[in-house]
């Protein structure tokens, strides 16, 4: 790894990334690090806009839209120009890391300039755009002005000039112009009005209006959460209008609130329940197998990568307390553990956030399936099993079996994770303090008879409360 990195940064393999040379930052980690992280958020945020499915609207394109445009695309431009001049003149670039960073800045704002053309007619009367899209261009300024002193020390405009660095001097002026045009054009796009479109389930809140009225007219607005990026739905931004809604005070009624995604809506969800059943004969686990199967494991690969992404925010801890303790190390690697540290935990965090909202939305989608399925049979009268029980008994069996059908959901996948879990952790345990892990080991052993007595009292006291439902009911 170390001889990897000195090659291609030019270094000794003792410090193959130097952050500080000479009273300023090091040529190789401001390429690797303050240069390429950025431009591959930047390529993956436009990538991750470009690819939500949006809605397009008949409007004039906006001309601060059509500068952005042509900003990212005269950006990408300037930068194959400097890499062909590093290839025509070798000897003028000395550091390889400098062309692979420059192939990553280039097609990063190719791919904004393209999700800038693919977004054109959905944000046509926004010339703004999504804030998210602008915000990782600041972080490409503080490479582009380190870069600048650095041509400035090594003497790009003094005599006697040297037309290749001169040149690469200019075309790296003209990128942080591009830049500053950029957001300027970003900061001027000034709103369209909009007509207001409501949100809410009902049309008006009258006190004499019906309670259910029907709201799918072309004049809804679509649900919140449809169509977004996947930045919007990792960060939850689509909810900052109904939050900001909320701060005003303006969350008064039911129907105030956003509407659910169409893959949440019951009569698509029974009929798509209902198209998996083989037979007449409608079987629960065949069909909800058949129905959420495939769904419900995919979400299993986010609960491997959160809990694996837990495990190396230890491992990468214990590195980071060894670099501390040698004093021989290169400053670099304790950086890159700091900065592995820190994505480890972000990212685990966001992982297992969206498998919790994931495995939420896909136990509301069961739960209206099973649920519809057992009312239409009972409305039916299939079956003359209910003929010995009340009214109150039966509505207390619907509701209890959907809920226990649904919430094994989220128990399912902590049948392979927790073990997965205990093995590792008691396996790091083993590397730190040897043998002495077994004390651990006998502990979670004693707490098994405490978890079952307490989940045995649990079960009782639900018992109790659904008697005394039943009887609340009749």
């Amino acid at each position: 790894m170390e001889d990897a990195v000195a090659q291609l940064c030019g270094s000794q393999p003792a410090d193959p990334m130097p952050v500080w040379i000479k009273g300023h930052i090091g040529i190789c980690f401001n390429q690797l690090v303050l240069s390429s992280i950025p431009h591959l958020i930047f390529a993956l945020t436009s990538a991750c806009h470009a690819g939500a499915h949006r809605r397009s609207s008949q409007c004039h394109l906006n001309p601060l839209w059509v500068c952005r445009m042509a900003v990212s695309f005269t950006a990408s431009l300037l930068i194959l120009t400097d890499m062909v001049l590093g290839c025509l003149f070798p000897w003028q670039v000395p550091y390889t890391v400098e062309m692979l960073c420059g192939g990553v800045a280039c097609l990063s704002w190719i791919t904004h300039f393209l999700a800038l053309l693919s977004l054109r007619k959905a944000w046509c009367s926004q010339p703004r755009g999504p804030v998210t899209l602008m915000l990782p261009v600041l972080l490409l300024i503080p490479t582009l002005v380190i870069t600048l002193m650095g041509f400035l020390q090594d003497g790009a405009t003094s005599q006697p000039l040297h037309p290749i660095l001169l040149s690469r001097f200019c075309l790296l002026c003209l990128r942080l112009c591009c830049i500053f045009v950029y957001l300027g054009a970003f900061l001027l796009g000034l709103r369209c009005f909009r007509p207001s479109l409501s949100l809410s389930v009902n049309a008006d809140d009258d006190d004499e209006s019906p309670l259910l009225t029907s709201f799918y007219t072309p004049e809804r607005q679509h649900p919140a959460e449809d169509g977004e990026s996947w930045l919007s739905r990792f960060f939850y931004l689509w909810l900052n209008p109904l939050l900001r809604q909320g701060a005003r005070g303006g969350l008064k009624h039911p129907g105030d609130v956003l509407l659910l995604p169409h893959c949440l809506g019951t009569a698509r969800i029974c009929q798509h329940f209902q198209s998996k059943s083989s037979s007449t004969i409608l079987r629960l686990l065949p069909t909800l197998h058949a129905s959420f199967g495939a769904r419900y494991y995919a979400l299993g690969l986010l609960k491997l990568g959160a809990v694996t992404l837990a495990f190396l925010g230890p491992l990468l801890l214990n590195l980071l307390v060894n670099f501390m303790e040698a004093a021989d190390e290169p400053l670099s690697w304790g950086i890159l553990y700091t900065l592995g540290l820190f994505s480890s935990c972000f990212l685990a965090a966001l992982l297992q956030n969206q498998f919790t909202h994931e495995v939420n939305k896909l136990i509301l989608a069961v739960r209206a399936s099973v649920l519809t399925s057992v009312y239409r049979k009972a409305i039916r009268g299939v079956g003359t099993g209910l003929a010995g029980f009340s009214k109150g008994e039966i509505v207390n069996f619907m509701s209890t079996d959907a809920d226990r059908i649904s919430n094994f959901c989220r128990s399912f996948h902590e049948v392979w994770s927790l073990p997965l879990q205990f093995s590792v952790t008691l396996y790091l345990l083993y590397l730190q303090v040897g043998i002495a892990f077994l004390g651990g080991l006998g502990l979670a052993v004693l707490l098994l008879p405490i978890n079952k007595v307490i989940a045995n009292r649990i079960v009782d006291y639900n018992s109790d409360l659904l008697n005394h439902k039943d009887a609340r009911v009749k």
